[in-house]
């Protein structure tokens, strides 16, 4: 009786390659979910200009522990992000270097910008730093809070739109993706221009919950027959 080492190795090679996929893919999902509820989680007052809301509004240490929390599930979304990207650059002949560079930058900037805003909730909850007397807190307040923003929605936006293009056209180019998955994430790259007004910048997150939730649909399972 003879053993087909050769099949036996390709069976077992699917099958190891099937975990790694399906947990980057897993990975875009996680992503979403932890962005979205953290980026929730972050509340601040609604009036942005109001020197005395911020001011009510840390001193409250409700407040101050929900945006730690969101602080927390941001940053665990940017390292989620770096699985995905990981994911996609291993289905990319040469490991996708451009692809890579800028997920990496864009989660870099997810995890600035959760820094920046908490810095001063988490400051006094972690370090027992007095919170800065009034009118100071206001202010120290509500320019974190907007130095967060703008690394997000700027630098944060444009790396997520520079990451957009190359992932949609490397994938058109070897077949991972839909063609019209690719076209959409082209259209999400140059919407990213204009994320500092907040929705285009919620495309780039709908679009890597589409492209996880299809990679998810064509790869494998663990317990897939292989012939």
């Amino acid at each position: 009786m003879s053993i087909d080492v050769r099949g036996s190795k390709m069976s077992e090679g699917v099958q190891s390659d099937a975990r790694p996929s399906r947990l980057g893919a897993w990975s875009g999902v996680a992503f979403v979910v932890l962005f979205v509820v953290g980026f929730l989680m972050f509340e601040v007052p609604n009036d942005n200009r109001s020197k005395a809301e911020w001011q009510k509004w840390w001193t409250d240490s409700g407040h101050r522990t929900t945006a730690i929390i969101g602080a927390y599930l941001m940053i665990l979304a940017a390292l989620a992000f770096v699985g995905f990207i990981g994911n996609l650059g291993r289905r990319i002949p040469g490991g996708g270097g451009p692809l890579v560079t800028f997920g990496s930058l864009f989660a870099g900037m997810v995890l600035v910008s959760a820094i920046a805003r908490v810095v001063i909730p988490a400051s006094n909850s972690f370090g027992d730093t007095p919170l800065p007397p009034e009118p100071l807190l206001g202010d120290l307040a509500r320019q974190f809070d907007q130095m967060g923003w703008g690394l997000l929605l700027v630098a944060g936006a444009l790396a997520a739109g520079a990451f957009t293009a190359v992932a949609s056209f490397s994938a058109r180019q070897h077949g991972i993706l839909p063609g019209w998955l690719t076209m959409a994430g082209y259209v999400v790259a140059v919407l990213q221009l204009a994320g500092h007004y907040f929705f285009p910048f919620v495309t780039f997150v709908v679009w890597v919950l589409v492209v996880s939730i299809v990679l998810l649909r064509h790869q494998p399972r663990l317990d897939t027959p292989v012939p």
